[in-house]
């Protein structure tokens, strides 16, 4: 869930949960802690190991392991993009210490990893994020018209070194010793988009260490870049103030030039929160929709999207609003890899007419809440 990473907390995901459940699908929204109680390592740090424990937990609660799909909106889509691309990162350099040691360079034992979890990242069926600010660089200014100061911005991105430094409140002392950090540095560490390009530059790397050691069979088994990431899905609000939907459109355009396949959606007029506050409440459950039909196509269902249903897009195209593309494919899929297959998931048909999913706030209330929201 978002909440500037300071006001995070899991129940913004309720009227998901509310939405997707009577449908069978299971719902676990985990929190993370919040600056100041932590800066942005620590946060990464509780989403990673909380994705370990649903993979290592999630069928004593009736679900599957080998069908998860992670979901993020805002600060949290933020948050999850760090962690799934430090995933990336971590998979692209075990394979750069095996090939090492395998030619007697170096020790196999060393830890080179950013996370502490072990799973790896084709282990997620995919990954949606929603409103998500994916350059850090480019929103810094943003961030700042919205009440979130440059010198606040540096403390919970600052990043303080150490496995136990984050335990504690950040004090007076730590917080200006972070405001001196170089600020390129500092927020590309932990901007997805940048840490997108790393992963682009690590992994060719790779590839080149690869082909000066033909002999290494381990070689034949090394991924392309886009078969290490999980299945990606980028959805945005054309309206949305707070992050602007310039950074989908930039994330999508990186996305596509390392050719890295994924699913785009943009949603015409919507804000901020739309998605997961306001047309919820409204009985707008489109968002709802639409993610019910990722889970189901990335998990193993075989009739959840049609062509000309749900109006997803490949790549950085736009299909819903004014950028529309000429070459706008309107599709289901995100590429040839993906088949459709035998649906084995027993899932009932997602139905907005469902009593769970009525509007549960006068349209005037609704309106009048969109004045008060900070976002």
């Amino acid at each position: 869930t978002g909440g500037a990473w300071i006001i995070g907390y899991r129940m913004w995901g309720c009227l998901l949960a509310r939405a997707l459940v009577p449908f069978g699908i299971l719902v676990i929204i985990p929190d993370y802690r919040n600056f100041p109680k932590v800066n942005i390592k620590g946060m990464v740090d509780d989403v990673d190991m909380s994705i370990q424990w649903v993979l290592d937990h999630v069928e004593e609660y009736g679900g599957d392991g080998k069908r998860v799909v992670l979901v993020g909106q805002s600060a949290g889509a933020h948050i999850g993009g760090v962690v799934v691309t430090k995933k990336v990162l971590d998979w692209i350099r075990q394979q750069q210490q095996q090939q090492s040691y395998q030619r007697g360079q170096g020790s196999n034992e060393e830890d080179c990893r950013h996370l502490k979890s072990t799973y790896s990242p084709q282990q997620l069926c995919g990954f949606i994020t929603t409103s998500s600010p994916h350059n850090l660089v480019t929103m810094r200014s943003v961030f700042h018209r919205h009440g979130l100061s440059a010198s606040v911005q540096r403390s919970i991105f600052g990043g303080i070194s150490g496995s136990n430094d984050y335990d504690d409140d950040l004090n007076d002392d730590t917080i200006k010793s972070v405001a001196t950090s170089d600020d390129m540095d500092v927020f590309e560490a932990w901007s997805p988009y940048h840490l997108v390009k790393k992963c682009q530059s690590e992994y060719i790397t790779l590839i080149s260490d690869g082909n000066t050691n033909r002999n290494n069979s381990s070689n034949e088994s090394i991924d392309q870049l886009k078969d290490i990431f999980p299945k990606l899905c980028v959805i945005h609000g054309t309206a949305d103030k707070t992050v602007p939907v310039e950074e989908a459109i930039e994330f999508l355009s990186l996305l596509s030039n390392l050719q890295i396949p994924a699913l785009s959606k943009m949603y015409p007029g919507w804000s901020h929160t739309d998605p997961i506050l306001e047309k919820p409440m409204l009985g707008n459950h489109l968002y709802h929709r639409d993610i019910y039909e990722m889970v189901r196509l990335w998990t193993g269902g075989s009739g959840a999207v049609s062509d000309e249903g749900l109006g997803f897009c490949n790549g950085n195209i736009e299909c819903n609003s004014e950028h529309k593309s000429e070459n706008a494919e309107i599709i289901g899929i995100v590429d040839d890899s993906t088949k459709a297959v035998e649906d084995d998931l027993n899932l009932r048909p997602f139905d907005e007419t469902h009593s769970i999913l009525r509007p549960i706030c006068p349209t005037t209330l609704v309106e009048i809440a969109r004045v008060c929201n900070p976002f």
